[in-house]
C-alpha cells in the first residue's frame, strides 16, 4: 500500500507494541495505551499491500490477541492480575479506622441557627459551626434549637 517501509513499520509494532505494555503495568489516562493502539494499526497498514489486506490483518491481529487473552485468563494468569488489582484488606472501627466523625456527644444539645434551616445548613452548637438538618421544618436564623437525632454524619434538629 505504501511500498517498501517494512522497517518503520516494524519500528511502530513494536513502539506500539511496548507503549500497550506500559499502560497495562501503569494505568493511567490512557495516553500510552491510545498511542500503542495507534502505532499497531498503523505499522499493520504500512506493511499491508493493499486496502483489503491491511482489513484482513486488523481482523486477524484483533482476533488472535482476543483469543490470547481468553486462553491465559483460563490458564489462570487474569485471575491472579485481577486479585492483585482488589483491595483485600479492611478498615475496621477497632483500628481506629471510622466514616463518622461520632457526632453523639451533641444529641440532646440546645443551639443556636446560623443559617436558615431549609431543611439544612448550619448550627452553632457548643461554639462550633455543624451542618444540620431540619426534621421536617422550615427554621430562620438566630432560631433556639435542639438536635434529637444522629444517622451517622446526619444531625437532626428540631425548633425548641
Amino acid at each position: 500500500m505504501f511500498g517498501d517501509w517494512s522497517l518503520l513499520a516494524a519500528f511502530l509494532y513494536v513502539v506500539g507494541l511496548v507503549l500497550l505494555m506500559i499502560e497495562a503495568m501503569i494505568p493511567g489516562f490512557g495516553v500510552a495505551g491510545i498511542s500503542g493502539v495507534v502505532c499497531v494499526l498503523t505499522s499493520i497498514v504500512m506493511i499491508s499491500s493493499s486496502f483489503y489486506q491491511a482489513i484482513l490483518f486488523l481482523i486477524g491481529t484483533i482476533s488472535v490477541a482476543v483469543l490470547l487473552v481468553i486462553a491465559l485468563y483460563r490458564l489462570g494468569y487474569g485471575k491472579r492480575f485481577v486479585k492483585s488489582m482488589i483491595l483485600n484488606t479492611e478498615q475496621k472501627n477497632e483500628e481506629g479506622y471510622v466514616s463518622s466523625k461520632g457526632y453523639s456527644k451533641y444529641l440532646g444539645l440546645h443551639g443556636t441557627v446560623i443559617t436558615p434551616l431549609r431543611s439544612a445548613g448550619t448550627v452553632l452548637i457548643d461554639g462550633k459551626k455543624i451542618d444540620a438538618v431540619s426534621e421536617a421544618e422550615f427554621i430562620e436564623k438566630d432560631v433556639e434549637v435542639e438536635v434529637i437525632k444522629i444517622e451517622g454524619s446526619r444531625i437532626v434538629v428540631k425548633r425548641v
